[in-house]
């Protein structure tokens, strides 16, 4: 099948891509999925060879809106609850009565999930605070949950999740804290709402800005698409967004001492956490 888009164009947009995003698309795992979306998104704005679509994107797509349908189309949202457990364990056994302790008593924790997908993550950590109970009892903890991808967001804020979402849900707590549907799983009216959901790109500083300043946060699996400027990039707007002493967790196979040299590292229990 002949795409509107060619492989010198596939470069030319990779790079776009990549400046605006800090994104990288190889040929033989990208191509083929942003060739079909060009060519749907084209038939659609009525646009009938690349370098007209490319202009669209480029120069009259003043709201974004056009280069957030390509974001929504290229990014991976594969995700579950509880993944990675053991993070969300040093979260409410470690970290967050550190911090509770030396927080003013009147200074909400705030907690980000950057990229949140379909909200697994953020709701994770929810599920493992108001079960600890400790220190949600004590203080207000804020959990903001950002993504790139409009269409997670909207369907993290509707929170109805698969039977393979919720699989590593212990069945005591998703009975305590889920609605069992015909499809799937819906958040209980208790947790709707814990999490403030909104569309955000990491490389938007204007953006990150707003959201302020954190104690934690989780990134986990979003820097292995980065290369190596764009991780130290990332890494840097972390430390400026995290308050003295707060702290970062990334995936298990990522490592901030391969990015940056401005955290220190600890090691609770199997986990690994990034201090500023």
């Amino acid at each position: 099948m002949a795409y509107l888009l060619s492989k010198e164009n596939f470069t030319k947009i990779g790079e776009f891509i990549y400046r605006k995003s800090g994104i990288h698309l190889e040929m033989d795992k990208h191509y083929e999925k942003l060739a079909k979306f060009i060519d749907s998104r084209a038939k659609k704005l009525e646009l009938d060879n690349f370098r007209k679509y490319f202009f669209k994107l480029r120069f009259e797509d003043k709201e974004g809106l056009e280069f957030q349908e390509l974001m929504n189309a290229v990014t991976v949202n594969e995700t579950y609850f509880f993944r990675e457990k053991d993070q969300f364990e040093a979260l409410v056994n470690k970290i967050l009565p550190e911090l509770h302790a030396k927080m003013p008593a009147s200074k909400p924790l705030r907690i980000l999930s950057s990229p949140c997908s379909t909200g697994e993550e953020p709701y994770s950590m929810i599920l493992h605070i108001v079960e600890e109970g400790t220190v949600v009892e004590e203080r207000d903890i804020e959990v903001v949950g950002i993504d790139i991808d409009s269409t997670v967001i909207k369907k993290a804020k509707i929170a109805k999740y698969s039977e393979r979402a919720i699989h590593a849900i212990p069945k005591d707590i998703l009975n305590r804290w889920f609605n069992k549907k015909s499809l799937g799983y819906e958040l209980g009216e208790d947790l709707q709402g814990s999490v403030d959901f909104q569309v955000a790109n990491v490389f938007d500083k204007a953006q990150m800005r707003k959201l302020g300043k954190f104690d934690v946060i989780f990134s986990r699996n979003m820097l292995i698409y980065f290369d190596d400027a764009s991780r130290k990039e990332v890494a840097m707007t972390f430390y400026d967004m995290l308050n003295p002493g707060g702290y970062v967790l990334l995936g298990h196979a990522e490592y901030m001492s391969r990015i940056v040299s401005v955290f220190n590292a600890k090691k609770v229990d199997n986990t690994l956490i990034y201090q500023k």
